[in-house]
């Protein structure tokens, strides 16, 4: 049952291999520099990217580190092997706007000037991102399964959610993109399965601490969640527990603390502090650019057609009905195999924890609408916190919840098709990815999947992925109601 669900979730994110842009690049810079100088100094890469810090005289990626060094063992073997066969490194040129423009150094761009990738900068950035946004997005997708197996006690309604959530959320969308909100997001996820079905095993608290150490090592906000998880873990499985999971969260901390001291000069200093672009950072100037949550952002951030979460995956619209049933108590959770109930009013107020704390965040964030992107991704880290809430439905409405989740899952789809690096302006799924996935000419930055690659024209691209998607479910269907 777990093998088709993996298989799935990993072709699904490794189908799509979307252009290079700044936020990716800037991770596959760390890296890159890691694995190739060994150092945190991006100075031979920094032209790809505007999300870069500077400091002394050099530049930084200016993300939380945990995508680069989670990715340091794929591009490691790829930088190795590239290297023993004599290949084509990875490389970026500038186009320049004029033709009979010398310059050519990427660095210098100007307005008008593109750059241009070659196929093995391309290939690096994709091996690096199915090494690790990839692998965990499989091992979340499994978390939640057992999750959802427990919730519901029903291997079939298990499925749909979990399907639900890797296929026809954002999940599936930055799941195939070197970003760092997924990752933490089935780092969350993992950390919160180490709670909740782990029996206090010592490896199995030491294991959930490394989990929710490497959320924040990915994405500096997962702190409030990670000390909520870290409370919830302390009152339901005791103090010895959560003294374990403190120390499977060292480590780290610890990489955190060195890589902030050895790149930006102390432990609490990150790159946001050193912003190169003087837009970005005056808009982070006073609090990282957080403030009081904004309840018409909130409105946008949900609803609305520029970066609304349930316009885009309107499956989760029944996530917030269930949300309530379960902080009343209902429906009731199934007895387990060790005879320890389900406790549905405490897993509903974290998970209502969760959400709220990456709701009020977004909406309260300079850049509320995440810059280039598809749906509000500063808050898809919480989008298995909110998945597991569709269980009341699945339960009583199963069949809205397939419609719904067909619905959602063609919209990711296509979304996911055109990569998650939307305009800032305009809908993205009819302005934005619709038309991209009927255009014949993709031009230099257009999508790419493998049924691009095999020459499958507009929507045809998708055919192998969804017969891959049914062939699972084929395989999976025997033992849904065993």
């Amino acid at each position: 049952m777990l093998l088709p669900l993996a298989v799935a979730v990993l072709a699904a994110t490794s189908y799509f291999s979307g252009p290079p842009a700044w936020n990716q690049n800037s991770r596959l810079a760390l890296t890159r520099a890691l694995v190739e100088q060994g150092t945190t100094i991006i100075d031979d890469y920094h032209a790809t990217t505007g999300d870069k810090s500077r400091r002394d005289g050099h530049f930084y990626s200016d993300k939380a580190p945990g995508a680069s060094l989670l990715a340091v063992p794929a591009y490691a073997l790829y930088y190795g092997a590239s290297r023993l066969v004599g290949a084509e490194a990875p490389d970026v040129r500038l186009v320049p706007l004029d033709p009979r423009d010398p310059n050519r150094d990427p660095a210098a761009r100007r307005p008008g000037d593109r750059l241009a990738y070659n196929q093995a900068y391309r290939t690096a950035l994709y091996v690096s991102r199915v090494g690790s946004v990839g692998v965990f997005a499989v091992l979340g997708a499994v978390a939640l399964y057992l999750l959802a197996l427990r919730r519901l006690g029903d291997r079939a309604g298990a499925l749909l959610l979990t399907a639900a959530y890797a296929l026809a959320t954002p999940a599936l969308i930055y799941g195939s993109a070197f970003y760092g909100h997924q990752l933490c997001a089935d780092l969350l996820l993992l950390g919160f399965a180490g709670i909740l079905l782990g029996h206090g095993e010592k490896y199995m608290a030491f294991g959930t601490g490394m989990c929710l150490g490497l959320a924040v090592l990915c994405e500096y906000p997962a702190a409030v969640p990670v000390a909520l998880l870290w409370l919830f873990a302390l009152l339901r499985r005791g103090p010895r527990f959560a003294a374990v999971a403190a120390l499977g969260g060292a480590p780290a901390a610890v990489a955190l603390a060195v890589y902030h001291t050895v790149a930006f000069g102390g432990p609490l200093k990150t790159g946001y502090d050193f912003v190169y672009l003087a837009e970005f950072a005056e808009g982070m100037r006073v609090n990282y650019g957080i403030h009081a949550p904004d309840p018409a952002v909130l409105l946008e951030l949900l609803f609305g057609a520029y970066r609304g979460l349930f316009y885009l995956a309107p499956v989760l619209l029944l996530a917030p009905w269930g949300l309530a049933c379960e902080l009343r108590g209902w429906p009731p959770g199934p007895e387990s195999r060790s005879q320890e109930t389900w406790s549905v009013r405490q897993i509903a107020c974290v998970c209502l924890g969760v959400v709220g704390f990456y709701l009020a965040l977004n909406a309260g964030y300079y850049m509320w609408d995440g810059g280039a992107a598809i749906g509000p991704r500063h808050c898809v880290p919480m989008l298995p916190f909110l998945a597991l809430a569709l269980a009341p439905a699945i339960r009583v409405v199963p069949r809205a919840v397939v419609g719904l989740a067909l619905i959602s899952g063609a919209f990711t789809l296509l979304l996911a098709a055109a990569a998650p690096e939307a305009p800032q302006f305009g809908d993205p799924l009819w302005g934005h990815a619709w038309p991209r996935i009927w255009a014949t000419d993709t031009g230099y930055a257009g999508p790419a999947n493998l049924g691009r690659m095999l020459g499958l024209p507009g929507p045809l691209s998708l055919v192998p992925l969804l017969l891959v998607l049914a062939w699972c479910y084929a395989q999976a269907r025997p033992h849904l109601r065993a």
